[in-house]
């Protein structure tokens, strides 16, 4: 037991060679603020992030961010599929250590469910329904409920896909990147 009269969570925590001022992470959200649709970092993750950062997270995880363009959530979603997209990373990236915090970024791939929009008016709830013309890809050809139907991954389409993970985890590493998370759960890729 600690006879710091400081609360746990707010001792900084090691973890492999880093350490973070404290234990308190901000959780990768859905933002959905791309507005120009080409998954590049905007004026206004840098500021959303960095003030997460000066506020007194220790460590900040981004938004997931797509691994494709196809394995965005929504056409609104940052994404690292492309090296254009790096320089706005390493910016955020910048923001959030200057604010005193570890940089984290979730990649991931929204599978069946990609392709979506939270905003859609006259839709009862969020993600129903795929956008017109919006590629899904799954490990078969079975659809999330009122979705359209994915195109069944073959043995190079799931080798294209660990291609673009692998990629994306290089370009956030190239951005400065502390922590790269996997976005595993919801059914996606």
């Amino acid at each position: 037991m600690s006879t710091s009269s400081t609360p746990r969570i707010l001792e900084p925590m090691s973890l492999g060679g880093l350490t973070a001022r404290n234990r308190l992470w901000l959780p990768p959200m859905c933002m959905y603020t791309v507005e120009a649709q080409d998954g590049v970092v905007t004026d206004w993750h840098v500021t959303h992030y960095a003030s997460r950062a000066v506020g007194g997270f220790g460590t900040v995880i981004v938004e997931a961010t797509a691994v494709s363009p196809e394995g965005r959530l929504s056409p609104n979603d940052l994404g690292l599929w492309s090296d254009e997209q790096v320089a706005g990373q390493r910016r955020l990236v910048e923001a959030i250590h200057a604010g005193g915090a570890i940089a984290g970024i979730q990649i991931g791939h929204g599978g069946r469910k990609s392709g979506t929009s939270p905003w859609r008016p006259n839709v009862a709830g969020a993600r129903t329904g795929t956008l017109e013309g919006w590629e899904l890809l799954a490990p078969s050809a079975i659809p999330f409920p009122e979705h359209a139907v994915p195109t069944e991954l073959d043995e190079a389409g799931i080798n294209r896909l660990v291609e673009a993970f692998a990629a994306a985890a290089r370009r956030a590493v190239e951005a400065g990147y502390d922590v790269i998370e996997i976005h595993g759960a919801h059914g996606y890729l």
